[in-house]
């Protein structure tokens, strides 16, 4: 029996976020659409790392990572992954082995990983989640062509995610806020934003003893040129 993947959307669950508080927020994540987390870094890259281990519960999860060759040179923080793994009851090596991993160290290289992780989830037919890590990271040192690389990289993902019913998250930095708007929005360009069906703040409120966030604040951002 065929069935049109519009209705596919409607019969698959959202997938937890493994977080109460994020659930409680948003729902869960929606299959085949686009969500975007941004904020406090520090807070974005653990949630995101979260979300992978879910994933694994239920199959397999791709991630692309944009990323500073020169100062970070790794595809993962499988340290920290380990870490949130354990802590979720899940076996560290079994997040790892489900986890598709690509890497953009340019803007130009956006495009070509996009491409090379979509066929990845064609080919797996088992990934319940697309990630994108730190999408805004070009944007303000490689000028006007990292633009358009981006939201083309997005797109690409977000056919396959649609094709795939899995969650599209893309986590970015957050630009500082505008008139007229209450609250800071993504670091991304406005064509995203206007095809995002989830955005969430992140940001850490109060300060411990030696500078640590005692406490990280979530909020829904304000909808985008009067989309709810």
């Amino acid at each position: 029996m065929m069935m049109r993947a519009s209705k596919l959307l409607l019969l698959r669950r959202p997938m937890t976020t493994g977080i109460a508080e994020l659930d409680g927020l948003i729902g869960g994540l929606r299959p085949g659409a686009l969500h975007i987390f941004y904020g406090d870094r520090s807070i974005t890259d653990l949630v995101l790392y979260r979300l992978l281990v879910e994933a694994s519960r239920r199959g397999e999860a791709a991630y692309l990572n944009n990323t500073d060759y020169y100062g970070e040179k790794t595809l993962i923080d499988a340290t920290t992954l380990s870490t949130i793994s354990k802590t979720a009851g899940v076996e560290p090596f079994k997040v790892l082995s489900a986890i598709y991993c690509t890497a953009a160290f340019n803007a130009r290289r956006q495009i070509s990983a996009a491409y090379r992780l979509a066929e990845a989830v064609r080919s797996s037919g088992r990934v319940r989640l697309i990630a994108v890590h730190n999408a805004s990271a070009f944007l303000d040192v490689e000028g006007g062509e990292a633009s358009p690389a981006l939201v083309k990289s997005i797109s690409i993902l977000m056919e396959a995610a649609f094709e795939a019913l899995a969650p599209l998250v893309v986590t970015a930095a957050s630009a500082a806020a505008s008139p007229g708007q209450p609250a800071a929005m993504p670091r991304l360009p406005s064509q995203l934003l206007h095809r995002a069906s989830v955005m969430v703040f992140f940001r850490s409120e109060g300060r411990g003893t030696g500078g640590q966030a005692s406490q990280t604040c979530l909020a829904p951002s304000p909808p985008v040129g009067g989309l709810g």
